[in-house]
């Protein structure tokens, strides 16, 4: 098995668990948008906060002498993702799982892969002719989602602190969390010449890449959770937070918490060991990957298994163009 494909393996895994993300919003009781965002965000943080605890003394010797501009700039990019991950579940909430899938994660195909070649111009790939045709099929079978999923609604999901916006600003705030959830990548392929160095000085992969995810987490938590009282207050419900029974809501908080960080280990390990691919494409290939995932747990959750082959024969036409685009992007 070629070091490239082991990369796509972990990746695949990456964005098969934090697909996996949104699947306890639906079994939530009594709890509201606001209470279950603060509590993902709380738990992701410590199980990021867990992991840490577990790794080797020798990671945090050369971690702390890493310097400062390192963890204030990832940081501050998770700030930005936290921004994206909450415009992301108000889309799902307004758009439905599958075309949130679909368009948020698209627009970081363009984000997440061509912002880092404006930046550097020594990530150029290889061959820009299979790289463009990638980037071109990406975007074409996640517009061909967005068309087939249009218009798809999760009411049912959980009560919004606002109502939700009309179609047109639910696509612009679709299109602000795709920006901002690009930060996650960026700011791996940024500081993807940190984690080389902590490899090179003994540490795994799957380790180093806590150096980023760590800051990461704790700067993204520190958007949602005060975004998330901010609206429990508004709305009058922060006594659900501490309600009695509340124990079946925190373990579903919990288990996003682990599918968010799990992810996260795989992408570190994929996107910086030994003979991985270029970061940018990397994360490019994690997004689609991500939308396959989710339109395949959306069919498992019921959400397409009602209708008609022939009805989903676009839908599994678009899946089959991305998983073509991975072909390109990976020769690329």
């Amino acid at each position: 098995m070629t070091g490239h494909l082991e990369c796509i393996l972990l990746i695949a895994s990456a964005s098969l668990i934090q697909a996996a993300f949104v699947l306890p919003i639906k079994y939530f009781r009594d709890w509201r948008w606001e209470q279950m965002w603060v509590a993902q965000a709380l738990t992701c943080s410590f199980c990021a906060l867990l992991w840490a605890c577990f790794l080797p003394l020798e990671f945090w010797r050369l971690a702390a002498a890493l310097p400062l501009h390192h963890w204030i700039l990832c940081y501050a990019l998770g700030l930005l993702w936290g921004v994206g991950g909450v415009a992301y579940g108000l889309t799902v909430t307004r758009l439905g799982i599958s075309f949130a899938y679909s368009f948020v994660f698209g627009v970081t195909i363009l984000v997440g892969t061509l912002l880092p070649l404006l930046l550097d111009s020594t990530q150029k790939p290889s061959k820009p002719y299979a790289f463009a045709g990638g980037i071109f099929l990406g975007l074409i079978g996640t517009a061909a989602i967005g068309v087939v999923r249009r218009g798809r609604r999760e009411d049912d999901l959980m009560p919004l602190p606002f109502p939700p916006p009309r179609y047109r600003w639910a696509i612009c705030l679709a299109l602000a969390a795709g920006t901002f959830s690009a930060c996650y990548g960026l700011a791996f392929t940024v500081r993807m010449d940190v984690l080389t160095s902590l490899i090179d000085r003994g540490v795994s992969a799957a380790t180093a890449s806590l150096a980023v995810a760590l800051p990461l987490y704790l700067g993204s938590a520190s958007f949602q959770v005060p975004f998330g009282l901010v609206c429990a207050r508004r709305t009058g419900t922060l006594d659900l937070f501490v309600r009695r029974g509340n124990s079946r809501n925190w373990a579903l908080a919990m288990a996003m918490g682990i599918c968010g960080t799990g992810g996260s280990l795989f992408y570190g390990w994929a996107s910086s060991r030994r003979g991985h691919l270029p970061p940018n494409i990397s994360y490019c290939i994690l997004t689609i990957l991500f939308i396959v995932a989710g339109n395949t747990m959306a069919y498992f959750t019921g959400e397409l298994r009602h209708r008609s082959l022939a009805a989903n024969a676009p839908l599994l036409a678009s899946l089959a163009c991305l998983m073509s685009a991975i072909w390109l992007l990976r020769a690329g």
